[in-house]
């Protein structure tokens, strides 16, 4: 492990794992409180707060040197940067965003399949199929709406789907995780083309945030994120 990594390793372990989760928790709810009274102000401290503190629970909760939690927590870092573009206002700081969204999705790919969840998916065939058609279903209602934006919005897109699709095959809290991201994000694409209703920040908020959770407790339990095992004929080798 680098050095960097041993402080920040270190630095987090100073809080125990339910202590990152209340902290997240607290966050959420500070952000979902900040939106409905619109102190955007707040939200600077807030929606940041949600990834950091999932990154302290990851950290604090995965074994060192795991390379699949590195991954993971490569992604939750790219989301969390993601989250601070989301908050300015404008078309680049939103693809800048999308941009950082799209490669936390890849991250999460690279998770999955090193946790096996393509072998699981190829005897569950319908799961990803029944994602790709929602996608096309989505982009053809959002398309006219979407002007300049359409096309990377629905690259982006199918990123989505196949991260959700992918996380069906890690048990039931990573699929639960992967279905509300798409959910949040469909529901973030449809303001964007327009398409309004009451409470919808909120709604994509606390649906972002428990996708978020969700997805971290499920890759956890992944044999993936297991402490490797030294073997007796192991040895050290002479510096």
């Amino acid at each position: 492990m680098s050095p960097l990594l041993t402080l920040v390793r270190s630095a987090a372990a100073r809080c125990p794992a339910p202590v990152w989760l209340a902290a997240f928790a607290l966050a959420l709810a500070a952000d979902l409180a900040a939106i409905t009274l619109g102190a955007d102000g707040a939200r600077w401290v807030t929606k940041p707060a949600l990834m950091l503190s999932l990154l302290g629970f990851l950290t604090v909760s995965a074994p060192p040197g795991n390379a699949a939690a590195r991954l993971l927590g490569a992604g939750l870092a790219l989301a969390w940067a993601a989250d601070a573009a989301l908050l300015v206002d404008g078309t680049e700081a939103f693809l800048t965003g999308m941009a950082l969204f799209g490669l936390m999705q890849l991250c999460y790919l690279a998770v999955f399949v090193r946790a096996g969840a393509v072998e699981r998916l190829r005897r569950r065939w319908p799961v990803p199929a029944a994602y790709l058609l929602f996608w096309a279903a989505a982009i053809a209602v959002l398309w006219p709406r979407l002007g300049a934006l359409a096309a990377p919005i629905a690259v982006y897109g199918l990123l989505l789907v196949a991260m959700g699709a992918a996380a069906s095959g890690l048990g039931r809290s990573a699929a639960a995780g992967g279905a509300l991201f798409v959910v949040s994000d469909l529901m973030l694409g449809a303001g964007v083309a327009g398409l309004d209703f009451p409470l919808r920040e909120q709604a994509v908020m606390a649906s972002y945030g428990a996708a978020q959770l969700l997805i971290v407790l499920g890759c956890l339990r992944n044999a993936a994120f297991a402490p490797a095992v030294v073997t007796r004929r192991a040895r050290i080798e002479p510096v």
